[in-house]
């Protein structure tokens, strides 16, 4: 058997049976891969604390064609986010940005680029960049590099420039639509010109500017709406996690 090497971020990490552990990595080289960590409660040497959720490692790992999992060899810990575990806030949000990679990718689909998105908004996270802005830009990134991305910079039936002051949202149609255009479709959700300018930027601009990117109140509510009910479309289950940062949410606000 072949031994691959590749950096990776952990997604999940499960007991199973005695000593091991199952592992889902999403890799730089392969894209999403499971494998188990045979002796992985035990092994100081070979996993130590590399395999905890969302640290940054280097993984060694053997496959066989006839096997559903890989077998993880080794895992070198490069970073561990120490932010997340100390600090409610950002374990809520670093949750989030992995449960979504989780559910939202299919395994052995390279995408360098999601791998680099996922790290790059982990770093931010870990350094307490914690503006509700980095959720939103995650999101529009995310969507774009799986082939999701929803349409901003025009009206997504007539393609025209938008304008005007009555745009909405249609997550059915993948972008937004004039008035003429949105005229007795369901599941629109109204949204300012503001806000469609402010997702496009965040769709286009190069990744390390991303933290600059600023939304006012009004586009931080009509953007979170839209982006729930677009990412609803690809989702056939609550994510436990956007629970979580509701709840964490709302206990701010009544405090």
């Amino acid at each position: 058997m072949p031994l691959y090497k590749t950096k990776a971020i952990v997604l999940r990490s499960m007991p199973y049976a005695e000593a091991d552990r199952i592992i889902s990595l999403y890799t730089l080289e392969f894209g999403k891969i499971r494998g188990i960590a045979k002796g992985a409660k035990r092994s100081q040497k070979r996993f130590g604390n590399a395999l905890e959720i969302g640290s940054y490692v280097s993984a060694s790992f053997f496959e066989r064609e006839t096997d559903e999992l890989v077998r993880l060899s080794h895992c070198d810990l490069i970073r561990s986010f120490e932010g997340p575990r100390e600090d409610i806030k950002k374990l809520a949000w670093a949750s989030y940005l992995i449960e979504l990679i989780n559910e939202l990718t299919g395994e052995r689909i390279q995408n360098k680029a999601l791998f680099r998105l996922l790290l790059f908004f982990l770093n931010l996270i870990d350094r307490g960049s914690l503006r509700e802005e980095v959720l939103r830009v995650f999101e529009i990134r995310l969507f774009s590099l799986l082939g999701y991305q929803p349409q901003f910079d025009a009206c997504r039936r007539c393609r025209k420039g938008l304008s005007e002051e009555k745009i909405h949202f249609s997550a059915r149609e993948g972008g937004v639509l004039c008035s003429s255009c949105a005229g007795g479709l369901p599941g629109l959700i109204p949204i300012s010109l503001g806000t469609i300018k402010t997702l496009h930027l965040a769709q286009t601009l190069p990744l390390e500017k991303v933290g600059r990117i600023s939304f006012s109140v009004q586009s931080l509510k009509e953007s979170e709406a839209a982006l729930s009910h677009f990412l609803s479309q690809y989702l056939a289950k609550d994510l436990k996690s956007k629970k979580f940062l509701a709840q964490l949410s709302h206990s701010e606000v009544s405090s």
